[in-house]
């Protein structure tokens, strides 16, 4: 029963230390963009009527419900984007946890499990961060990006990460890829963000399971890319984001 309990607190904080990190990743979607200043830092705003948002407004997810999915001030209708973002990071912060239990029932803390806990945390930030940010506006941003890269090849020194030299034959197979079918399609078919995501990709993977996750993103993305085309009643010119 201690253990049931302490793993119960444990994955609710983090889901609520999630929810807070998701809300924080819309606010940098929004200001990376739009090179607002004070990325991070500043009061938050509506997008819309550009009114100071007050503390109960910006409460991860339960502002949404109790506002009913509307702005306070100019009940202009809040994206689904933002409790989406809150509930998939508060939800990886909690699964999370069940791959790397840090923390026993005695309290004691796992110093290298805490360490990997932190670092898929870390990347979670940077993907779910690149996956809504790239879904918006059709692009990545390499201030998020390219330290993320350089944190993962840093993080090949620690236990259960690929190895520097997996990592660097993961990161040139979907460079190399990506790369090639730039080049053939003079960037068409596929955009020069998706390079940094693949080197991502790689250092955080490995050769070997970059391999399986290329496939499967190409398996995954053509069939949302149909109904894509299905919906926009069209099959050539349709962008969708990788």
């Amino acid at each position: 029963k201690s253990t049931m309990s302490i793993t119960i607190i444990a994955i609710a904080s983090l889901c609520i230390l999630g929810a807070a990190t998701g809300s924080f990743i819309s606010v940098l979607i929004y200001r990376l963009h739009h090179g607002k200043p004070g990325i991070l830092s500043g009061r938050s705003r509506c997008p819309d009527c550009d009114t100071q948002l007050q503390t109960k407004d910006l409460i991860p997810l339960v502002s949404f419900i109790a506002l009913r999915g509307k702005c306070r001030y100019c009940s202009k209708e809040i994206s689904y984007m933002y409790p989406l973002l809150e509930l998939v990071t508060a939800a990886l912060f909690g699964i999370f946890f069940l791959k790397f239990p840090f923390v026993n029932e005695l309290l004691h803390f796992d110093g290298t499990l805490l360490v990997q806990y932190a670092l898929y945390a870390f990347f979670t930030f940077i993907l779910v961060f690149t996956f809504f940010f790239d879904l918006r506006y059709h692009h990545v941003a390499d201030e998020i990006l390219l330290p993320a890269i350089l944190v993962g090849l840093v993080a090949t020194l620690i236990p259960g990460q690929p190895n520097l030299v997996d990592a660097l034959l993961g990161m040139i197979i979907p460079v190399g890829f990506f790369g090639l079918q730039l080049l053939i399609s003079k960037g068409k078919w596929i955009g020069a963000g998706d390079l940094r995501i693949g080197a991502l990709m790689g250092i955080m993977l490995g050769w070997q399971l970059t391999i399986v996750a290329l496939m499967l993103s190409y398996i995954v993305g053509s069939v949302i890319s149909i109904f894509i085309a299905l919906k926009k009643h069209k099959f050539y010119g349709v962008q969708v984001p990788f």
